[in-house]
């Protein structure tokens, strides 16, 4: 009994999609590097983070190997149990909420506008990769071949790294994908860690707390191409699986 539990924690069989994971994981953050020798043209900038990071290697390609081995619950990314999972996630929100409002309250001059809004519409957004990326598509790759400490480190670290290029505070972040990856882990779904949970981090963080963000510009125009471009990933997901496998079309 304590062999096989240790065995889960810890283990040694390097698979290929692994291997795919910690690559695509690489990538993330060489764009993100990429970031800061484009950081005065703000145009490739957001081109690197949205397009490339976000879309293509966030989201794109980690749902289309998961579409593949027609396994998204095996990544956590289903809504089983969700009247379970999402008022834990809400509760552990409203937590850390409560303690962000304590240690570093809201600035007297701080003000909700149509900015903010969506600046925070983007941040969740920006969410929705970093969920799929590091918590369900790396972390369940690298537990596989390695067990569970190492993948939740390993999930935790690209976590960290990618913000290399607009907010780098790695030793923070580091704890933050830890603990992120963690209550991933606890019943392998997304919804207890998003929407609220991580959500109230990365917005308070973002708009209110990091000294290290770099600002978040065109944050209308960037949430309707995320917003776009993921439906064209969702779309495109459908037709390739129904074309794969028919008898789901009928």
């Amino acid at each position: 009994m304590k062999e096989r539990f240790i065995k889960k924690l810890f283990k040694w069989n390097p698979q290929p999609d692994a291997m795919i994971s910690i690559a695509v994981g690489i990538i993330v953050v060489g764009l993100s590097v990429a970031m800061i020798y484009a950081s005065e043209n703000y145009f490739i900038s957001i081109f690197l983070r949205d397009i490339l990071m976000i879309l293509l290697f966030g989201i794109g390609l980690p749902l289309f190997m998961i579409n593949r081995k027609q396994s998204y619950k095996e990544y956590g990314l289903h809504v089983s149990k969700w009247y379970i999972f999402l008022p834990i996630n809400l509760i552990l929100g409203g937590l850390l909420l409560f303690m962000f409002l304590n240690e570093v309250p809201l600035p007297d001059n701080f003000v909700f506008t149509g900015e903010i809004f969506w600046k925070m519409a983007y941040i969740m957004l920006a969410g929705i990769f970093e969920t799929i990326v590091f918590y369900s598509y790396i972390r369940t790759a690298t537990e596989r071949s390695f067990g569970i400490i190492p993948a939740i480190l390993i999930a935790a670290v690209f976590y960290s790294l990618h913000h290399a290029g607009f907010q780098p505070e790695f030793g923070k972040l580091l704890f933050v994908g830890i603990m992120y990856a963690l209550v991933f882990r606890i019943a392998n779904s997304a919804l207890l860690i998003y929407p609220f949970f991580w959500g109230v981090g990365a917005c308070y963080d973002v708009l209110v707390q990091s000294a290290e963000v770099s600002d978040l510009l065109y944050p209308q125009a960037r949430s309707v191409i995320l917003i776009i471009g993921i439906c064209v990933i969702i779309a495109g997901l459908i037709i390739n699986r129904k074309r794969n496998h028919p008898s789901l079309a009928a």
